[in-house]
């Protein structure tokens, strides 16, 4: 059984993704998209501390077991913390970068980058006393089983 809400907490809104990684999030349920706070470069940690309060909040009121996150590193890291200790599912996307590099004519060179979306996976906390990697598991539903989303 999936999860009935797939929170997407990005800069990146759903009707944008690939086929593939609507699919990879429909797995886990309806997408909800949420767009990512703009976080002022000037907050400080308590500042930063306050907007992922507010973000939890939201999120956890939505009674979602999945959210993808992607954005500003710091506020990403507390409140992906912050959502696996209360019991929710982060998950980050991962993709595959396709670079292409041109030589202009004036010898400068231009680089594309295309990422390639394969598949979401779930932040963890990190147990060096087990050596081991944990998430928690809220809710009674398994983790989708990843489908093959080659390109």
């Amino acid at each position: 059984m999936g999860f009935s809400m797939f929170i997407n907490c990005s800069n990146h809104p759903s009707h944008l993704w690939s086929g593939c990684q609507k699919e990879a999030a429909e797995a886990y349920g309806n997408i909800l998209d949420m767009p990512f706070p703009q976080v002022d470069p000037s907050l400080d940690q308590e500042g930063i501390r306050q907007l992922v309060r507010a973000y939890a909040e939201k999120i956890e009121a939505l009674k979602t077991d999945a959210v993808f996150l992607a954005g500003e590193f710091t506020f990403v890291f507390m409140l992906a913390d912050k959502l696996l200790k209360d019991g929710v599912r982060v998950l980050s996307a991962c993709s595959r970068r396709e670079t292409t590099e041109t030589v202009r004519p004036d010898g400068t060179i231009e680089k594309n980058s295309v990422f390639v979306f394969e598949r979401f996976r779930e932040y963890a906390h990190y147990s060096a006393q087990e050596d081991e990697f944990s998430s928690p598991r809220r809710g009674s539903g398994a983790s989708p089983a990843r489908a093959d989303h080659t390109v």
